[in-house]
């Protein structure tokens, strides 16, 4: 079970705005580049077109949060420099569960309402 300040420390994230959700769920399985996250994104939220500009703001964003790690590979990349891949950190993880917990009891709450259909 978390220490009382890790699980402090992961509520100080929440609620994730929805864009920095899907790119940590996109992350869950492991690493990958942002054109791989841009299509996890896409095929998991039913097609729903992804802006590149925005993956990257995110990705940045959850960088410096400490939530997802950046690092570049020697491959090259379709530009001609070298890709980078994305993973989740321990606490990005930790805060995507969170979240998703918190996601979960609010669907419950609108299940309950007759708003969501049973699944």
């Amino acid at each position: 079970m978390p220490s009382p300040s890790a699980a402090i420390e992961v509520q100080a994230y929440l609620p994730l705005s929805p864009r920095d959700y899907l790119v940590l769920l996109a992350l869950v399985d492991g690493p990958a580049h942002g054109y791989g996250i841009l299509k996890a994104i896409e095929s998991g939220s039913g097609g729903v077109p992804f802006d590149p500009a925005n993956l990257y703001r995110s990705l940045r964003k959850l960088s410096r949060d400490g939530l997802v790690l950046e690092a570049a590979v020697r491959e090259r990349h379709t530009a001609g420099g070298p890709g980078r891949r994305y993973r989740l950190t321990s606490l990005g993880r930790r805060v995507l569960t969170a979240e998703a917990q918190r996601l979960a009891w609010l669907t419950d709450a609108a299940r309950a309402r007759h708003l969501v259909s049973p699944s």
